[in-house]
Parts: C-alpha cells; sequence; structure tokens
C-alpha cells in the first residue's frame, strides 16, 4: 500500500518518465508509434487516477512532507512535498485534461483532420503534453519558492514548444514567442519577488513566508505587486492576456493543456498568497481610500478585481466582433477569468469559494468549447465562422455538446457556470461592491450574446451561398468522448453543485482560512448564503419541464401554422415588393442586434481603443532601434567604443564594489 506522499510522487514522475521513454519506443519498434501513443494516454490516465486517490486522504489532513535538503550559497533548501485541497483541484484538473487531451489527440492530429497537412507519425505533442502535465504537480505540490520557481519556468517553456507545433508556420513561431516573453515576464517577477521574500525571511519555505514578515512593513507592498505580475499572463489577464489569441493557431488538444494548466496555475499562485500566506498582511492594507462602491474591500483586493473587471470586459469586446473560431472561444475564455479575479480580489470566505467553484466550472466550459471547435475545423477544415454554417443536420453531437458550453456560458440554470456566477453575485452583494455587481451583470448579458452569435453562425444560419463541397460529420468516438465527459460534468456540477462544494472547494476555504467562518451552509443540497437559500436540483428540474413544456408548445404552434398557410393562398396573402418576400420583415433578424452593437454602441471603437498589443508593438519598434543603434558598440563595427563601453562597466562595478564592501 503506497503512502500519500508516494501517491504523489508517483503522479508526478510516471508522465516525465513516460515522456521521455515514448520517442524510444516510437524509433526502435516497428509499431512504435501506436505502442508509444498508447503508452502517453494511460500513463496520463494512471496519473489522474493517482492524484484521484489523494481526494479522502487531503479533505481532513494536509501532507507535509520533507524529502531532500540540497546545500546552496544561500543556505540549505529542505525541498519537500505540500498538498491540501487547493494545490489538489488544480492537480486534478490538470490531469484530466492532460488525459482527455491526448485521447482527443489520436484522431485530431491524424491525416482525416481537413485543416493540417499531418500523419499519423509520433509527434513532439504527446511527450509535451506529459511533461506539462508533470511540471504542473510539482509546481502546485511544491513547498518551497525555489522548485514552485523552477516549475513554473518549465510549464512556460512547455507551453512554448506546444504553441510553435506548426514550426515551418511564422505565425505559429510568432505566437509562441510572444506567449514566452509575456509569461517569461510572470517567471522574472517572481524571481525577483523570491528574492525579496529570502533576503527579508531568510526562507525559501512558502508556509513560513508570512510569519517572518510583519504585517505594516512596507517590503511586503512589493511583493504583493510582483505576485500580482506574476500570475497576470498565466492567469490571462490584462494586460498580459493577448497572448492566447494567438496561440489558438496550435492544436486544438494542446490548447486544452497549455490554457486551462497555465490559468490554473495563475489562480492557484494569487489564492495561495492573497487568501493563505500574506492573507493578514493584505487585509491590513489601507482601505478609506477607495470609493464605498467597491465596497469593503483593501487594496490589493481591489486592484485585483479591478483588473479582473477590465480583463472581463475587454475579452468579451473582443469576442463579439472577431470571426475566428478559436480565437472566439479564446476571448471568452479570457473573459470568464475575470469573473475569477473579481471573486478573488474580495478576499472574503465566500468569494474564494465562488472563485474556486467557478475555476472548475470554467474550466470545463471552456475547455468543452474548444473541443467543439475543433471538432468543426476538424470536419470542414475552416476556421472563419462567417465561412461555415448549418452544421446542426451535418454533426448532430458536436452540436449538441457546443449548445451545453454555450448555455453554461451564458449562465442558463442547469448548467454549471451559472452556479458559479451564483455564488459570485453572492460574495460581491455581501461585499457591498456595487461597481463589480454592474461589470458583472454586463459581462453575463455580454457572453451571452458572443456564445449565441457563435452558435447561430457555425451552427443554425443557413444562407443562400453553396455548401460546402465535402462529407462533413461528427468526428470519431476518441474525440468525442473527451467532449461527453465535459458536457456531463458541465450538467452534474450545474444540477447537483453542492456536492462539488462540499467534497473539495468548502474543504479547501477552511483549510487556507482556518477559523474564519463561511457565510454559506449546505443542506441536503439547498444552498443558503446571507441572501438567501437556493435548491439548484429543484430549480433545474422545474426549468426543465418549463423548457419541455415551451418546445412541445413551439412545435405545436409551427405545425398549426403550417396547416394554416397550406389553406391560404399564397399570392392573396404576400404583395410584391420589389422582388423580395415580405417575410423577411416580419421578424428581427440577428444583423439587427449586431448592428446595434456595431454601429450605436461601437464595440469596435472601443476594443481598438483597448488594445494593449498597439502598445505593445510600439515598445518593440522603439526597442528595434535601440538595439540599431547600439550596434556602434559591437566590436566588429569599432573597436573605440567597444573598449569604451567596458572600461566604463568595469569601473561602474568597481566603484559599487567599493561602496558596499
Amino acid at each position: 500500500m503506497l503512502s500519500p506522499s508516494s501517491t504523489a510522487i508517483l503522479a508526478m514522475l510516471i508522465p516525465s518518465t513516460v515522456a521521455l521513454l515514448s520517442y524510444i519506443i516510437a524509433r526502435l519498434l516497428k509499431t512504435g508509434v501506436s505502442i508509444a501513443k498508447a503508452v502517453c494516454i494511460l500513463a496520463s490516465y494512471l496519473s489522474l487516477l493517482l492524484i484521484s486517490t489523494l481526494i479522502p486522504v487531503v479533505r481532513y489532513d494536509i501532507i507535509r512532507v520533507s524529502l531532500i535538503p540540497i546545500h546552496l550559497p544561500i543556505g540549505v533548501i529542505n525541498i519537500g512535498l505540500y498538498i491540501d485541497c487547493l494545490s489538489l483541484i488544480p492537480a486534478l484538473i490538470s490531469s484530466l485534461f492532460t488525459a482527455l487531451a491526448l485521447t482527443y489527440n489520436i484522431h485530431y492530429l491524424s491525416p482525416y483532420n481537413r485543416a493540417y497537412k499531418v500523419g499519423w507519425e509520433f509527434n513532439r505533442s504527446y511527450p509535451f503534453i506529459l511533461i506539462f502535465n508533470s511540471a504542473m504537480l510539482a509546481m502546485l505540490f511544491s513547498d518551497n519558492l525555489l522548485t514552485l520557481l523552477i516549475f513554473w519556468e518549465l510549464i512556460s517553456l512547455c507551453s512554448y514548444i506546444l504553441i510553435s507545433f506548426w514550426s515551418e508556420s511564422d505565425l505559429s513561431i510568432s505566437a509562441a514567442m510572444k506567449a514566452l516573453i509575456m509569461t517569461h515576464i510572470g517567471g522574472l517577477t517572481l524571481l525577483v519577488a523570491s528574492i525579496i521574500i529570502h533576503s527579508v525571511t531568510g526562507t525559501l519555505e512558502i508556509q513560513v513566508v508570512g510569519q517572518r514578515i510583519a504585517v505594516n512593513d512596507p517590503i511586503t507592498h512589493i511583493i504583493l505587486l510582483l505576485l500580482i505580475i506574476t500570475a497576470l499572463p498565466k492567469m490571462v489577464l490584462f494586460p498580459l492576456h493577448t497572448w492566447l489569441p494567438d496561440a489558438t493557431i496550435a492544436p486544438t488538444s494542446t490548447i486544452l493543456v497549455f490554457h486551462e494548466g497555465g490559468s490554473l496555475a495563475g489562480i492557484y499562485i494569487i489564492i495561495r498568497f492573497f487568501s493563505n500566506i500574506l492573507h493578514t498582511h493584505t487585509s491590513s492594507t489601507i482601505t478609506s481610500l477607495i470609493h464605498p462602491i467597491f465596497g469593503s474591500i483593501n487594496l490589493w483586493g481591489f486592484i485585483t478585481s479591478l483588473i479582473g473587471s477590465l480583463t472581463l470586459v475587454i475579452g468579451v469586446l473582443n469576442a463579439l466582433i472577431e470571426s475566428d473560431l478559436k480565437r472566439i472561444v479564446a476571448y471568452t475564455t479570457i473573459s470568464g477569468l475575470g469573473y475569477i479575479a473579481i471573486a478573488v480580489g474580495l478576499a472574503t470566505p465566500l468569494g474564494i469559494v465562488a472563485a474556486l467553484f467557478l475555476m472548475i466550472s470554467h474550466a470545463f466550459t471552456s475547455g468543452l468549447l474548444f473541443l467543439c471547435a475543433g471538432a468543426v475545423v476538424y470536419a470542414t477544415g475552416r476556421y472563419n465562422i462567417n465561412d461555415i454554417e448549418g452544421l446542426y443536420q451535418l454533426m448532430p453531437i458536436t452540436t449538441l455538446y457546443c449548445l451545453i458550453g454555450v448555455l453554461s456560458m451564458s449562465t442558463i440554470p442547469l448548467f454549471s457556470d451559472f452556479a458559479g456566477k451564483y455564488l459570485v453575485f453572492n460574495a460581491i452583494i455581501e461585499a457591498k461592491a456595487s461597481f463589480f455587481i454592474i461589470i458583472a451583470f454586463l459581462g453575463c448579458i455580454l457572453n451571452a450574446a458572443a456564445a449565441v452569435r457563435m452558435f447561430y453562425s457555425v451552427f443554425i444560419r443557413r444562407t443562400a451561398k453553396p455548401p460546402l463541397r465535402l462529407t462533413i460529420r461528427n468526428p470519431t468516438i476518441l474525440m468525442i468522448l473527451p467532449m461527453t465527459i465535459l458536457s456531463t460534468a458541465i450538467m452534474v456540477f450545474g444540477i447537483a453543485p453542492a456536492a462539488l462544494l462540499d467534497l473539495l472547494v468548502i474543504p479547501a476555504v477552511k483549510q487556507l482560512l482556518g477559523d474564519l467562518s463561511i457565510n454559506m451552509t449546505l443542506q441536503q443540497g439547498v444552498i443558503e448564503t446571507t441572501l438567501g437559500f437556493w435548491n439548484p436540483t429543484t430549480t433545474s428540474i422545474s426549468i426543465a419541464i418549463l423548457l419541455a413544456l415551451s418546445i412541445s408548445i413551439i412545435l405545436y404552434s409551427r405545425k398549426a401554422a403550417l396547416a394554416h398557410r397550406a389553406a391560404i393562398s399564397e399570392e392573396a396573402v404576400k404583395p410584391f415588393i420589389c422582388g423580395e418576400d415580405s417575410g423577411i420583415l416580419d421578424n428581427p433578424q440577428a444583423h439587427h442586434f449586431y448592428h446595434v452593437l456595431a454601429e450605436v454602441l461601437r464595440t469596435g471603437s472601443l476594443r481598438s481603443i483597448l488594445d494593449i498589443d498597439r502598445a505593445y508593438y510600439s515598445l518593440s519598434t522603439i526597442f528595434f532601434k535601440l538595439t540599431e543603434r547600439m550596434r556602434c558598440f559591437d566590436i566588429r563595427q569599432n573597436y573605440f567604443y567597444a573598449i569604451l563601453s567596458f572600461t566604463l562597466g568595469a569601473l561602474i562595478i568597481t566603484v559599487l564594489a567599493v561602496l558596499v564592501g
């Protein structure tokens, strides 16, 4: 019988070990390609199984294990494990998505995919997806800043390799480099934060850091600022969010890993330090300068929630005018991450409960929509929603699963995002943050509009233009299976959210905050907060009955209308109006709604104003011109300037050494 710590170590080591062996298997054996792929998939499910066995242990007792001491010039660092419910939740999701991505990958990256020229060969996506998951688990289970930083950077490197999968494409390389630069900014700030923490506390052990920093020490503000910047690119928050839409050029199966896993890492860092390690320090920050419309919220919580609000609005505005299917999903998932940042910034027990639940739901919803988008690209070879239409008859299963994802994103009851956002609204109201209520409500409306636009354009719309001359059908069972699992999870956690709350979310918050009470109780599936109670199961059943009744009425009305039209002469009813059918004037069309968005609300202009990439481009241009001018210091260009720069540099270093020492 394995101990919990041995189980965790095996879950981390198996994926990376198999990733290395799979290359050898694929090249040495005659049927090595198939065997290597099978071994990778089995390793991912085994790792998921091992992580799952930790749930009953970690719910009641945190795993703390010291493994090996490392002697460094700064002292001895004890490398160990620290596993609680907060680290176990993203570990479970990351392991699940790794298994689903590799399953989906078999046929997605195959000759059947009409969007890519790819064969059955063993490609680098298989081992690097496994290595990504190993790095993710090691980062989450780290008990010190050194190993956390190392595996944090390894996650960024794996993301770069996965995004640059189509290495022959300049767009792919450019997107990968952009992602690497932005995520590396987070890595650098984490390094600086770690150096400052060690210089102040004399330790890198995460659980001890908060105890050794004085509550009112000004250095705390610098550390908190650096940690926010650390989380921004991984969590895909403004202004370091623009890498993700570009990264959708990567295969869909890899997006499921590097985006969902990366965003979980960012959320984990923010909650771990702001609501656990440095909770006392953040709670003591000045709040008198913050306007009452932002509620009873501390300074750093306000900054986090404000960044989340900006991300929510900017993401959905981009989704409303985007035409690339995978980029639309990327922008909507960026907007959804804004909700989580708002909830985390509230810094209340209920806010953290809402953030963790919505983190899980958001991962399932956005993951499902990415898989559905990948299935459409796989079957049609098209990315632009203006080139795709009427797929509901050709791909009914994909249509159904995409509808589930769209309804969840649109905050419809019966689905998990409704339960998550219900908790977010409760947390915002409890904190009396009126501003964030307005932003969250606006986000719900705009996200519903973006989701419906995407679904209608791809699956429902029928125009007079000629159809695609392709035999389009649902993808294979290995691509359908991951979508089925995620769809089921969305509906189960939407109908019975109390099960997930009781299993992992509330135990995680209790372990984080200790004696602080959570203004929420669970009794027989009923969720009760200070604002009242909600029975999701009864609500879901009632809505299902009303929905079935409404559909029946609509179907009966259509049948009766067809019978009525047949009895009346068409010529006697429809006048000739310049040749067009007057029926087009009877009902509002989709373009009426989007005309308001584009021409009246000017969402396109607003999106252009908020496009942070323009600023990045200007900075890169300035930097390029600066490097051009710096060529004069190159020894191959001019010896004098090279020697002068070296002499000045050596002189400055000598003076500093004398002054310091």
